[in-house]
């Protein structure tokens, strides 16, 4: 898939290494300084057309994001959609920076012609479920039906909402700070129209799971300027994130036991709220 995208956009196709396996995979040309994203589905063309037009909407808006390579993209003639992105070099940044971000993500109007969806995490969940391959029939069935109960209850707890532009996964580790202190925000596919308690929690969500200290934490709220532990939807949007996080690491246990013990444990939280949780972030 990536060979024929190379051949189409008239890029060498020597010199490229793959960086990670996720939601897509990545590989890199240090030299060219470019990256590759290639999707796991022909489903996934739409968003990825989609998050080469958000790029260039948010570049001319102010708003630093990674760039696309200057290619029409993607190539619908390709078996798997494939994006190519400028390199950011950059460091990891901290969540006040992401924070103030969003801030500003947060009061932009989309133009009508990106037709940004609403927000729905749950059929990208089903999604990632049908594509996990060996995984157990009854724990699919059972991740299903959680599926369903916490897309019932999400729905009563947005009711009404204002809805803004959202990154669908606000986190640290979707921006990096480059060298001149400019923090630039990296994988737009997931961006919709939904309440901002969506891009607020995960940083809420992390701090919970023991990735951000308490600190770091108090410093997003006072860079954004609200807490989105104290929104009576909290508990609903943490619940609804938790589960979104063991349906996309499901798509990657069958490859990895070391993930495979990850995602049992994660499951296990999963039926008893009570449980004290010690989740690995990847």
């Amino acid at each position: 898939m990536l060979v024929d995208a190379l051949s189409c956009a008239g890029l060498p196709q020597d010199g490229w290494h793959i960086v990670r396996i996720g939601e897509r995979a990545v590989f890199s040309h240090d030299e060219m300084g470019l990256i590759a994203k290639v999707g796991r589905s022909t489903e996934r063309f739409p968003a990825a057309k989609r998050e080469v037009r958000v790029a260039r909407w948010l570049t001319s808006s102010g708003l630093p994001v990674e760039y696309p390579f200057d290619v029409a993209q993607p190539d619908a003639t390709c078996a798997l959609p494939v994006t190519f992105w400028h390199a950011v070099a950059g460091e990891w940044t901290t969540p006040d920076r992401l924070a103030e971000v969003l801030r500003e993500l947060h009061k932009l109007t989309p133009p009508a012609y990106l037709a940004l969806p609403k927000l729905d995490p749950f059929a990208r969940m089903r999604e990632r479920l049908a594509g996990s391959a060996g995984l157990d029939a009854e724990v699919r069935e059972e991740l299903e039906s959680m599926i369903a109960q916490r897309e019932a209850e999400l729905s009563v707890a947005l009711a009404g909402r204002e809805e803004v532009v959202l990154h669908g996964d606000a986190n640290v580790g979707n921006m990096l700070l480059t060298a001149e202190d400019e923090a630039i925000l990296l994988d737009l596919e997931g961006f919709c129209l939904g309440p901002r308690i969506w891009d607020l929690m995960i940083t809420a969500v992390y701090r919970d799971l023991g990735w951000h200290t308490e600190a770091e934490y108090v410093a997003f709220y006072a860079a954004y300027g609200e807490d989105p532990s104290d929104d009576p939807a909290f508990p609903t949007v943490e619940a609804v994130q938790l589960l979104r996080m063991v349906c996309w690491l499901a798509q990657r246990a069958a490859d990895d036991p070391v993930i495979s013990d990850e995602f049992t444990r994660r499951l296990a939280d999963l039926r008893d709220p009570d449980r004290p949780r010690s989740w690995h972030p990847y």
